[in-house]
């Protein structure tokens, strides 16, 4: 797959977050040359159960059977701290990454997009500082892992302040399965920076863009036109890129996603 290809259309994947959303995402995500983006795989509870995750495996294995699409995963995020001080945080923050890593390589998986989780309402001097060494030194031998099973990893702002801190990781990391993916609204909640800024840092390392708007108050995951977020700005600016980021319509809302089909430029005739 799959990055960094030219075209002239928007290259969309479709978030799913359960097996019914498979079924009715993945034909048109085949036609429009696109994909999927697989959540499910995030749940603590799901992560945590053996006998479950082995049967949900096995389910989303047959659901994707012939799958022809590009196929992504979001990986665990809740309480999910791979910059922590305390070793054991950290322990099981990898435990669960490497769970993403080995269920994205047993069902086909071209990428996984983790949180960078960076603390942005801790003010001290040198927290940057250490959560930067932190992250570099996590990273380095996750993503080396990632890349022996061609897999890339995705590095995805939450309350980063400033696209520059997960550049300056994925810099040091300097590993080619090493990316990133920005989260448009995360970035305008978040950031006192605007999304062109965001879009020009992390311009070099831009794989993947999770779109939906917010009314700048909450992370409500609204249709592409409804919010304060101008999408006609974003997506130009995105297209406009030597190698324009892949795009998902993460919205767990069909009508949702409906809703902001017209903002994109698809190839929707039959």
């Amino acid at each position: 797959v799959k990055f960094g290809k030219s075209t002239s259309m928007d290259r969309i994947l479709y978030a799913t977050y359960n097996l019914d959303d498979i079924t009715f995402y993945r034909p048109q995500a085949e036609r429009l040359q696109g994909g999927l983006e697989l959540h499910m795989f995030s749940e603590p509870t799901l992560l945590s159960s053996n006998g479950q995750i082995d049967e949900a495996i096995a389910a989303y294995a047959a659901a994707l059977k012939g799958y022809s699409g590009i196929l992504g995963f979001h990986g665990a995020f809740y309480d999910m701290v791979s910059a922590s001080l305390d070793p054991e945080v950290v322990a099981l923050t990898l435990r669960r990454y490497r769970q993403g890593l080995e269920i994205a390589s047993q069902l086909g998986g071209d990428y996984l997009v983790f949180h960078a989780n960076y603390m942005g309402g801790w003010k001290l001097p040198n927290y940057q500082i250490g959560w930067h060494e932190r992250q570099v030194a996590f990273w380095r031998p996750f993503a080396a892992e990632a890349a022996e099973r061609g897999i890339y990893v995705l590095l995805e702002n939450m309350w980063a302040p400033d696209p520059a801190i997960l550049r300056d990781v994925i810099e040091e990391v300097d590993n080619p399965y090493m990316r990133a993916c920005l989260d448009v609204a995360h970035a305008t909640l978040y950031s006192e920076l605007p999304i062109s800024h965001w879009i020009e840092v992390l311009a070099p390392y831009l794989s993947l863009c999770h779109l939906n708007n917010t009314d700048g108050r909450l992370d409500n995951h609204a249709p592409l036109g409804e919010g304060i977020i101008d999408y006609s700005l974003v997506l130009a600016q995105l297209r406009a890129l030597p190698a324009p980021p892949l795009l998902t319509l993460e919205m767990s809302d069909r009508d949702v996603v409906s809703a902001s089909l017209p903002y994109l430029d698809l190839a929707l005739a039959d």
